[in-house]
């Protein structure tokens, strides 16, 4: 019979590593582009700031509204609300990304605009 510190250690090491073990991410190296309440979080935590209105909260899919922790409510664009963001069809996904992609350009251009020396490291 093992003794007792090496039971816990044992254990221990299988509730650390067991986790990671179970994701997929982890082990392949590739990060899951799929899910649309994640990429729709990544539009909101451009978004909610470009307005002045502080960190992304909540999405309203009855208003189609970004809840930001200001004021601002953004809406979202037109194929991200007629679309079902919680079963993510592949056309609300694809207008998710399209969406991102251009808040991420804008993000960079305020920037450049704002932080020129930034850029120039």
């Amino acid at each position: 019979m093992l003794p007792a510190i090496k039971v816990q250690l044992v254990v221990f090491a299988v509730v650390l590593i067991l986790p990671a073990l179970q994701s997929e991410e982890l082990l392949s190296g590739v990060v899951d582009d799929n899910d649309c309440m994640d990429i729709l979080t990544d539009c909101g935590e451009i978004e909610c700031p470009l307005h002045g209105s502080g960190t992304f909260e909540d999405y309203n899919p009855h208003t189609c509204t970004l809840e930001c922790a200001g004021n601002a409510r953004p809406k979202v664009p037109p194929g991200v609300c007629s679309g079902d963001v919680v079963t993510c069809d592949s056309s609300t996904r694809e207008s998710l990304r399209n969406w991102r992609q251009k808040l991420q350009t804008t993000k960079t251009g305020v920037l450049k605009s704002w932080c020129p020396s930034f850029w120039k490291k």
